[in-house]
Parts: structure tokens; C-alpha cells; sequence
């Protein structure tokens, strides 16, 4: 069980050190919108990653090891990073004192958390190759895997909440003209990867498929 725990600690540790979208998103939605939403983003983020491993642990691998669903899913996920990217990069900072319009804010940050992480290909084929090293080349029983894999989500968390906490105390020193920067840089990084994401899925769904004739 420690073993397991360690393990986890320890893989949790490296994934969260992955500089993804979710990453820059989560430093941009702080700076920009202040500590509760950042830490939204956070939990809508962790929740993605609590469904990719019980979908993993499942062994549900078959979704993705169709060509024609993996293709679905790898177009999606791009229109999706490219949509989230162009309201980085085309919106202007707007101050918003209502309550209910926060609340409906935090609401709609933790769904954006959610679908940034979900629709992104390279989650899910990370964690299923990491439930499959787990549980191949460690041995572990179900009951470890189980703790393994809960010590990772738990210690992802809570690096992600880290980031925001500190990338929250540079609100301070940020200009409105900084942050606009911030929010455009992570616009173009989010366009960038999902543009990315489509061509190299369409190359090689093309390529197939010529092959195949």
C-alpha cells in the first residue's frame, strides 16, 4: 500500500510538471479572473482526469483504438482548443461586480476546465499507457492500483492549486495591458496546438487512406 501511495505521488508529481493547456490555462484564468476561479478551473480540470481513469482502469481503450472514433475525438478536441483560444486572444478585460454573475462565471470556468482537459487526445493516452505500465510491470493488485492512481489525481490537484495560489500573487504587480498580453499569448498557445492537433490527424487520416486504396 505505501508502495502504491509513494508510486502515485510520484507520477502525479511528473504529469503535473507537463507544460499542456491546461497548464497555461490555469496560471491565465487566475491572473486574470482571481483565486476562486482559478481553483474552479482546477477542480473542472480534476474531474476530467477522475473520468479518463476510471475509463482507463475499465480498460474502455477500444474507443480510441478505432482509427475512425480516434479521428472524431482528435478533430473535436482541436476546434475545441482553437474556439477556447480565440476568446484568449480576441476578448477584453471586462470587470464584473454582480454575484450572480460570478457564480454563473465559476460555473461556466469549472465546464471550460472540463472540456479543456477532456477533448485533448494526449490526456487519456497518458493515463491509459500509465494504468497499463501499473499494472503490468509494478504487479500491483486492484486494491493498489485503486491508491495508486487516487495518490496521482490527489497530488495533481494539489500541485494545480499550487499554481494557481502563486500564480494568483502576481495579480498584484500585473497591469490590465499584462494581463490582455497573457490572455493573447495563451490564445495563440491554444489555437497553435489545436490547429496543430487537426493537420497532423487529417495528414494522416489521409495517408490511410490512400494507402488503403
Amino acid at each position: 500500500m505505501t508502495e502504491a501511495i509513494l508510486k502515485g505521488i510520484g507520477l502525479g508529481l511528473m504529469l503535473a510538471m507537463t507544460l499542456g493547456p491546461s497548464f497555461f490555462a490555469l496560471l491565465q484564468t487566475s491572473i486574470k479572473n482571481g483565486l476562486a476561479s482559478g481553483i474552479t478551473l482546477a477542480f473542472g480540470i480534476f474531474t476530467s482526469d477522475v473520468l479518463y481513469v476510471a475509463v482507463a482502469y475499465l480498460g474502455a481503450a477500444s474507443l480510441l483504438s478505432d482509427a475512425q472514433n480516434k479521428f472524431y475525438i482528435e478533430i473535436a478536441g482541436g476546434i475545441l482548443l482553437v474556439v477556447f483560444g480565440a476568446i484568449a486572444l480576441f476578448q477584453k478585460k471586462e470587470i464584473k461586480d454582480s454575484v450572480d454573475v460570478k457564480q454563473e462565471k465559476r460555473s461556466v470556468t469549472f465546464v471550460k476546465g472540463f472540456l479543456l482537459n477532456t477533448f485533448n487526445p494526449a490526456v487519456f493516452f497518458l493515463w491509459f499507457l500509465w494504468m497499463s505500465i501499473v499494472s503490468t510491470e509494478f504487479k500491483f493488485s486492484h486494491i493498489d492500483i485503486i491508491t495508486c492512481f487516487c495518490a496521482a489525481l490527489g497530488t495533481i490537484l494539489a500541485t494545480d492549486v499550487l499554481k494557481v495560489v502563486v500564480a494568483n500573487q502576481l495579480r498584484n504587480v500585473m497591469t490590465p495591458a499584462v494581463q490582455q498580453w497573457a490572455s493573447r499569448i495563451l490564445g495563440v498557445i491554444l489555437i497553435t496546438i489545436g490547429i496543430n492537433l487537426m493537420c497532423q490527424d487529417c495528414l494522416l487520416h489521409l495517408f490511410f487512406k490512400l494507402i488503403g486504396k
